[in-house]
């Protein structure tokens, strides 16, 4: 299937092994499994701010928005233990929510069993909502694509979606950079 027709659909799309593995290999040095989240990367990692401004990172997300995208946060999230119930990204700084993407690594292998992100398809074609329309959301049925390490998930910043806590020891380590299209 195209995958742009997935993510505009559906609100995310994988591109599987997206990372060089010399580069998951040095972000897996950076943020060991005993990492926290961190949601100033960009000030934080000199590896992750090149990715993210012309390396991989960009690369991946000028397919889908354009060579003028910039990003506009890096964060690291390692929620192993955390529950995170149904919601859609607050991009900061954002009125309008045209032209965002998410782009997420994975930094380790996710399993169902590991936690691994609840997304509600086509979600995001309805805009920012409130608490009480995303809980109807989240009663339909929902994906939740087991990732390996390198994996790249495009995302809509306003697809629904969730964590459940992770039943294995395993780490969850995710970079996810939000990106802006060119006001151009």
């Amino acid at each position: 299937m195209n995958l742009k027709f997935q993510l505009h659909n559906h609100g995310f799309e994988i591109h599987e092994q997206a990372c060089p593995p010399a580069l998951l290999a040095r972000l897996r040095a950076e943020f060991p499994g005993d990492s926290v989240d961190d949601g100033e990367l960009m000030a934080h990692s000199d590896t992750v701010r090149q990715e993210a401004v012309s390396g991989c990172f960009y690369q991946i997300a000028a397919e889908v928005l354009g060579s003028g995208c910039f990003p506009l946060q890096a964060i690291l999230e390692t929620k192993n233990e955390l529950v995170q119930p149904w919601h859609q990204d607050q991009v900061a700084d954002q009125g309008s929510y045209d032209g965002l993407l998410s782009v997420r690594l994975y930094l380790d292998d996710c399993s169902f069993f590991d936690g691994a992100l609840k997304l509600c398809p086509s979600s995001h074609k309805h805009g920012l909502l409130t608490a009480q329309e995303i809980r109807g959301h989240s009663l339909r049925p929902f994906s939740s694509p087991e990732m390996k390490a390198g994996d790249v998930l495009l995302m809509h910043p306003l697809t629904i979606h969730a964590y459940a806590a992770s039943g294995t020891a395993n780490s969850r380590r995710v970079i996810q950079i939000d990106y802006a299209a060119s006001a151009s």
